[in-house]
């Protein structure tokens, strides 16, 4: 399969089964990262302990991410770049 169809179809499907995207940027960059954490977690599993995964897997993990990239950069201008409340904590 082209690897472009596989993550536009990616895409569709996500947003099918997820229809709204957060508007708060680090919320929408930590959707992506969940995504590259577990395609990392197949690449160093298939390093040095292969029966715990497969190259069909990996794949499956790097459309997903690059499709969350993908939707991150859809909403890249309806983003709210605000800081977020801060407090204080006490030195332990």
């Amino acid at each position: 399969m082209n690897i472009v169809v596989a993550v536009l179809e990616e895409v569709g499907r996500a947003t099918t089964k997820f229809p709204t995207w957060l508007t708060d940027p680090l919320h929408a960059l930590a959707v992506l990262g969940e995504e590259f954490g577990e395609l990392t977690k197949d690449i160093l599993q298939m390093v040095y302990e292969p029966h715990k995964t497969s190259k069909e897997r990996i794949r499956e993990e790097a459309i997903q991410t690059a499709a969350m990239a993908l939707r991150l950069l859809m909403s890249i201008d309806k983003y709210e770049y605000k800081r977020c409340d801060q407090h204080t904590q006490e030195v332990a």
